[in-house]
């Protein structure tokens, strides 16, 4: 029997599929501790543990979730200096605040559950796409270059790596030359008394963040002017309602209840996220028997592999998702 659990957790700053697999472990372990570097605290009450959550300094700045990006050297520095020696078991949920790298004691067994490599570092679309152009990418090497060799560095710490996906896995292995188990997250399947309905609108379903490709969604709804629903929040969500059409509708964080009610009514998901790392929300509407247009991007590929109400668009613009729904939904 294991005594002493720690779970430890990039940040909170948002509930998307990182935070719902970090939810899902503290079900498994309702007695772990548990280290989250930001911590929004309006999500502290959604944490439910018997344990202690320890969070940094970090997390009482103002603004955390508009400048976390900028915090996460200090983030790094969080994490080394964490004393994690009177753990047994620690399960850390990585992705761009590289929880990874905490330290551990030699009797105490760490398994990383990665999301992603942080995709700021790499290759991969993100956020901040903007470090990797002229003039930052010149100016900013020095930093990013000492950044990555500690990102190797922290992915050899872990006794086992776990990938949420194939994808994930590739990059794993080809940016830590470490091998990988693939595990993926899990999705919420319909309650007794969901009912799929005649479609009205479509939907997009997602954290409003750059890579989530809310702009282009949104942009080409309000063109061609098509009916449109958007559940989730985000930093991009001021200046997408700026754009967005009177077909458009936000509806913001949702409960369970209501998202039913949305998916029962809805044609397709529209999914536009560059190299997607897994996409929960995926499988979660598939299982409410609602199709998915979606970019042809990152994980999507294994998505198509295991359904056939999934269909594609190549190039990330409006004509391609236009042309898209028109032969698909309204042929």
């Amino acid at each position: 029997m294991i005594n002493k659990v720690a779970i430890i957790h990039d940040s909170f700053l948002h509930i998307g599929g990182a935070e719902k697999v970090l939810l899902k472990l503290v079900d498994k372990f309702p007695e772990a501790d548990i280290y989250i570097s930001l911590l929004d605290k309006k999500y502290t009450n959604s944490i439910v543990t018997k344990g202690i959550i320890h969070t940094s300094i970090l997390s009482k700045l103002p603004f955390i979730e508009r400048y976390s990006s900028l915090l996460k050297p200090l983030v790094l520095l969080y994490w080394e200096t964490l004393n994690l020696n009177k753990y047994e078991l620690i399960i850390s949920s990585s992705h761009s605040f590289s929880s990874k790298s905490v330290n551990k004691s030699r009797k105490a067994k760490h398994i990383s559950y990665i999301h992603t490599p942080p995709k700021y570092l790499y290759n991969e679309y993100n956020e901040m796409n903007w470090i990797k152009k002229f003039p930052f990418k010149q100016l900013l090497f020095p930093i990013l270059y000492l950044i990555r060799k500690h990102d190797y560095y922290s992915a050899q710490k872990p006794d086992l790596l776990v990938a949420n996906s194939e994808v994930v896995k590739d990059r794993i292995k080809k940016y830590y030359n470490r091998n990988s188990i693939v595990i993926n997250p899990p999705h919420n399947t319909p309650s007794s008394k969901y009912k799929k309905l005649k479609g009205k609108y479509f939907l997009f379903f997602s954290r409003l963040e750059k890579q989530k490709g809310a702009e282009l969604v949104i942009r080409t709804f309000t063109y061609y002017n098509l009916p449109l629903v958007v559940i989730g929040t985000g930093s991009e969500e001021k200046f997408l309602k700026s754009i967005a059409g009177k077909t458009i509708s936000f509806r913001g964080f949702v409960s369970n209840k209501q998202k039913e009610d949305i998916l029962s009514k809805a044609i397709s998901l529209i999914y536009a996220a560059k190299d997607e790392d897994y996409g929960l929300v995926i499988p979660e509407v598939i299982s409410h028997n609602v199709p998915v247009l979606a970019y042809n991007s990152g994980a999507i590929k294994e998505h198509l592999k295991k359904t056939n109400i999934i269909n594609t668009f190549y190039e990330f613009n409006k004509e391609s998702l236009y042309l898209a729904i028109k032969s698909i939904y309204y042929s």
